[in-house]
């Protein structure tokens, strides 16, 4: 019966842990397909960073991306020729009373003409 009992508890955390993480993990699927379109697309070296910012940010409501921090979690720097796009974040979601799952997540996409 120990048997058992510990073995629903494994599963039971397993389910638990997997369908807290996997909205975090396709959020990100999303945000970075949404990145990775951004080369492809022509002027979009020329364009400044708040245009560039805007961009991210329309695309990212339009695939119900809300609370995303722009200010804290995106950086955009423009060394040489080209630009470069870091997005690095965190999420910390409660698991169990002070446990915590803690997922941290990093894209950097480059555009050049």
């Amino acid at each position: 019966m120990a048997g058992w009992m510990f073995l629903i508890l494994v599963i039971g955390s397993v389910i638990t842990i997997g369908t807290k993480l996997a909205p975090l993990y396709l959020d990100h699927n999303t945000m970075s397909n949404i990145m990775d379109g951004l080369p492809q697309e022509k002027g979009m070296v020329t364009k400044g960073n708040v245009e560039l910012t805007d961009i991210l940010r329309k695309r990212f409501k339009m695939n119900n991306i809300r609370d995303f921090d722009f200010k804290n979690h995106l950086t955009i720097n423009r060394p040489e020729d080209r630009v470069v796009i870091d997005m690095n974040y965190e999420v910390r979601l409660p698991l169990v009373h002070n446990v915590d799952l803690i997922a941290s997540f990093e894209k950097q996409i480059i555009l050049r003409d």
